[in-house]
This record gives C-alpha cells, sequence and structure tokens, in this order.
C-alpha cells in the first residue's frame, strides 16, 4: 500500500464481516478511521443481533458458538477492549469465562424424555463407510451433490447424525461438499462430541460480547456508520481493462441518491443475509411471514443484480428462493424466576449455562436448546434466566401441539417442549413465568444449499479493480460458512487483497493435513 495514496473505503452492510473488515482496514492497512463508511439498511451488527429487556422478553434470532478452529477470529478479538473491562481484549474476556465456566453436556440426546446414551452413536458399517468417503475423497468429486445422495436412509437415524446436524444446521437435502468441509474442519470435536467441553462461548450473548465491543472502539477510530441506507446497486466503469465500481446507488428516507467512488477508493460489499425478512411472533402469536421473503428486496436483489451483470459475480439463486429447504423458527425464552432453568439442572446434572446442547431426538420439530450462563445479556437483572432453541423441521407438525411450528406461538413452542421432556405435569407453573419469542428466518441455512463451482463468488471478483466481496456467501476454499470465523476470514482476505498488503493469514485447519486427529476421528466413527 502506498501511504500517500489518499483514499475511503466503503462497506456495504453492517455485519460482522464488514466490523471485521473495518478493523483490518485501520489495524493492517494504516487507513484512517474516517476514510471508512459503513451503509447498513437495518441494524449494524448483522447476524449477531439480540435485545430486549427482561420485562418485555429478550429475543435473539441466532446464537453462536466458538472454539479452538476460530484463530483468525480470537487474533483480531485480542486487539479489541471488551464490553465491560477496558483493560482485557474481547479474546481474553471470552478465554476466562470459557475456564470458569465450561460446557459438559450431560443431556446431549433425549428421546420421550429420557437422556439417550450418546457415546453410541448408532452407525452401521455402511454408515462408517460412507462417513470414510466423504471425508476422505477429493471435495470435485461431490460438487452441486446432496448429502443425501451419499448416505443411505438409515444414516440419518443414528446418534452422530443427531448430534452433528442439530449442532451446525444441517438437513438432508443439504450441501454434501459443505458437510465435508465441516468434518474436515471439526475434526477436533470428535473426542468431544457428546460432551462438547471443546466449545468455548462468550460471557454474554455475541451481540453485546462481540459486536457492540467492536463498534465502541471503530466509532472511537473515527469509522462512520449511517444506518437506514439500503444499497440498491453499483456502478461500474473500465479502468486499465479491469472493472472498477463508480458508483453505488443508494435508497434512504429522503430518495434515491449515489456516492460517487473515487478512483483509488475501495467498496467491500456483504453479499446475502441469512436473517433477511426474518419476523418475530410472540408468546401468544406465530411470526408473520414478511412480504418480501421471496428476496425481492434488500441484499439479496442487490446480489442479484450484480450477478444479473457479470457471471463472476456468483449465482444468488442457488442459495435463495428456496425457503421451503432453507427455513428456521429459533426462539428466545426469558423467565424470571428461572423455573426451567432449575428443572433441567435436576434432569441433566448440568449446571445453568454448562449444560450445552440438548436436542429432543424423539421431536417431530428435532428441538434443540440451550440454557444460557446468566447474565445472557449485560445489564440482565438477577432472578432472570435466559435460553434460546430451534427447531430444524419446522413445517412438520409437532407431537404434542397439533400445528406445524412455524404457525405456533410462543406459549404453543414451549407446551410442545415441555411435553417432550416429560414435564407435563409442571406445564402451567412454567408457562406462569415464562416468555417466549419465536423468530421465523426463510434463509438461515440458505448458505448450506447444494452448490457448484462458480454459485459463490471469489471474495475479489475477476477483473476487478477496487472491489471485494465478504460474508457467508462468498468462496474461500476448505473453510465452512455459518461460522463468524468464515465473515472474519473473508474480511482479511478482502482487506490484504485489496491493499496489496503481504498475506500471513494462518491456513485453514483440515483435517487431512493432521494425522492423529484423522486417526482419532476415524477411530470413533469405527468404535
Amino acid at each position: 500500500m502506498n501511504p500517500a495514496v489518499q483514499r475511503s473505503c466503503y462497506l456495504v452492510g453492517g455485519g460482522i464481516a464488514s466490523l471485521a473488515a473495518a478493523a483490518y482496514l485501520i489495524r493492517d492497512g494504516g487507513m484512517s478511521g474516517t476514510d471508512i463508511q459503513v451503509l447498513e439498511a437495518s441494524k449494524l451488527g448483522g447476524s449477531l443481533d439480540a435485545g430486549g429487556s427482561a420485562q418485555q422478553g429478550y429475543s435473539m434470532r441466532g446464537s453462536r458458538m466458538f472454539g479452538p478452529a476460530y484463530v483468525l477470529t480470537y487474533e483480531l478479538l485480542d486487539g479489541i477492549p471488551s464490553l465491560d473491562d477496558p483493560a482485557k481484549s474481547i479474546a481474553q474476556d471470552t478465554f476466562e469465562f470459557w475456564q470458569a465456566t465450561p460446557w459438559y453436556d450431560k443431556a446431549r440426546l433425549v428421546e420421550r424424555g429420557r437422556i439417550v446414551d450418546p457415546t453410541d452413536w448408532g452407525l452401521r458399517n455402511r454408515d462408517r463407510a460412507d462417513l470414510a468417503r466423504l471425508m476422505l475423497g477429493s471435495e470435485d468429486a461431490f460438487e452441486a451433490r446432496r448429502i443425501d445422495e451419499c448416505f443411505d436412509a438409515g444414516f440419518f437415524a443414528s446418534n452422530f447424525w443427531a448430534m452433528w446436524a442439530s449442532m451446525f444446521g444441517f438437513e438432508s437435502w443439504h450441501s454434501a461438499v459443505e458437510l465435508r468441509r465441516y468434518l474436515l474442519r471439526f475434526l477436533r470435536l470428535f473426542p468431544d462430541l457428546e460432551t462438547m467441553q471443546i466449545i468455548q462461548s462468550p460471557r454474554y450473548n455475541g451481540h453485546d460480547s462481540i459486536v457492540q465491543p467492536m463498534l465502541r472502539w471503530l466509532r472511537q477510530q473515527g469509522v462512520r456508520f449511517e444506518t437506514g441506507v439500503q444499497v440498491t446497486d453499483l456502478g461500474f466503469e473500465r479502468r486499465d481493462g479491469v472493472k472498477a465500481v463508480k458508483r453505488i446507488r443508494c435508497q434512504r428516507a429522503a430518495g434515491s441518491s449515489e456516492i460517487v467512488v473515487g478512483e483509488h477508493d475501495l467498496v467491500i460489499v456483504t453479499l446475502g443475509s441469512m436473517t433477511a425478512a426474518s419476523s418475530l411472533g410472540s408468546m401468544d402469536t406465530a411470526p408473520v411471514p414478511r412480504a418480501d421473503a421471496d428476496a425481492d428486496e434488500g441484499s439479496w436483489a442487490l446480489w442479484k443484480r450484480l450477478a444479473e451483470q457479470d457471471s463472476g459475480f456468483g449465482r444468488p439463486w442457488t442459495f435463495c428462493g428456496h425457503v421451503d429447504r432453507t427455513k428456521w423458527i429459533t426462539f428466545t425464552v426469558t423467565e424470571s424466576p428461572p423455573r426451567f432453568a432449575a428443572l433441567m439442572e435436576r434432569f441433566s446434572g448440568s449446571a445453568e449455562g454448562r449444560g450445552g446442547l440438548v436436542t429432543l431426538k424423539s421431536s417431530n420439530w428435532m428441538l434443540t436448546f440451550h440454557l444460557y450462563h446468566s447474565p445472557a445479556y449485560a445489564g440482565q437483572p438477577q432472578g432472570s434466566g435466559v435460553w434460546w432453541g430451534y427447531g430444524l423441521f419446522p413445517d412438520r407438525v409437532g407431537n404434542f401441539v397439533a400445528k406445524k411450528m412455524s404457525e405456533c406461538s410462543g406459549r404453543e413452542i414451549l407446551v410442545e417442549l415441555f411435553s417432550q421432556l416429560g414435564f407435563q405435569e409442571q406445564i402451567p407453573a412454567l408457562l406462569e413465568v415464562s416468555n417466549c419469542i419465536p423468530c421465523l428466518l426463510p434463509y438461515t441455512t440458505s448458505q448450506f444449499m447444494p452448490r457448484a463451482r462458480g454459485d459463490r463468488p471469489a471474495v475479489i471478483p475477476p477483473g476487478t479493480a477496487n472491489l471485494a466481496f465478504v460474508g457467508q456467501y462468498c468462496e474461500i476454499p476448505a473453510d465452512v460458512v455459518y461460522t463468524v470465523e468464515y465473515s472474519v476470514h473473508a474480511a482479511r482476505r478482502a482487506v490484504t487483497s485489496l491493499l496489496g498488503l503481504s498475506d500471513d493469514t494462518p491456513p485453514t485447519y483440515e483435517g487431512l493435513e493432521h494425522p492423529n486427529a484423522l486417526v482419532e476421528a476415524l477411530r470413533r466413527i469405527l468404535n
């Protein structure tokens, strides 16, 4: 990078990828924060959102887990002060919290009200062979294939699949390539798959623990944030035989406008959104699907317009427009006092916040939930508790509530979940102190849809001069989407390439290059 060159950078989207890119531009690129502008249509933080109160009910659309595979995330967060103590970095605070309150799951799977022995993965010889074939085979051999094209139907009834799918959000119709990447990327998880003790979680929810302190630090550096700005298109010009962004077309409340991009300016765009068109329900109402759930608006529409202009910008249609296969229902429960937490402590033998994920294997909705360590929100009052869950099959009818999960109120979701656990007698007392807010997410697992080469564009699109794509829908070889690490990785690649910096990014962990971990994983599979 030539320090004499005056440039600005425009970041389209205010999610974790853009926040990470802004931090890298300042830290590694030496840019002034005042030369960085973030354009966001709604709220900053993207899918790492959370809000509400103990009185009104807390809510978060999604939750995130961390671990030793998140090398770039921790390295970045180690330079940003934590929310509560400026003397500690976010990374240091997370490690200290994890060491004080590690997970050790004792009720990973529950079936018909009883804890299942999860050490029996329930794999048949054919399943073991198919798993080994997928892990050891080449990625090209599974391009565009679905998971259920690579495994027999019996595999999807195994305890292994119930744990793996519920932890990461996989459905049988999702991408076999992505499953292969996950198996190899998280190979170190195999010995702790039942207990989840390798998993790390931040002190609070992701928004309070990560987004808030990042925003505070970036604002202190002078970064400008503008919300209520919908970027609708990019205008290009030819420079020395390549395309360069010349204009950013925006829609604000006051009307449409354009930002002129200078000769040395940079544009970094977050493509797509797994939380687009989401809607909230309440304890007594189901979330109502939004009119824009067909992806004709927002970040999906921007990607479509770009892809129509240049095939090198990917194929968004591969990922959006399949709501029946990408939809989730998540729900956040606030309880005062925390009666369900006390029941689960007795049922599972794990203290609140230490039990990891609990998956109800006999549930038609394939319900999974997690009790947060209190407080889960900064400022959450004592005597209140927060837990969060989701259903992998929201369009199936419940076992105890004769409705699709997507049509259920928070109260009905809780009745189904409590009944699955065998807590029928306690339901009135539990409902009395609970406020469950469900959330309908049309595109939560859209990044897992089967894909072929070219469906996801490169971070630096070929034939462009000042443009980069980041987020969950760009292509980073060997890395896995649906993770904070993927967004951070994309941001680092974007900044390093656009500024011509030396790339000292550590290689992505891939199990085939770590024989000890691979042997241990295969041993567990063959056991």
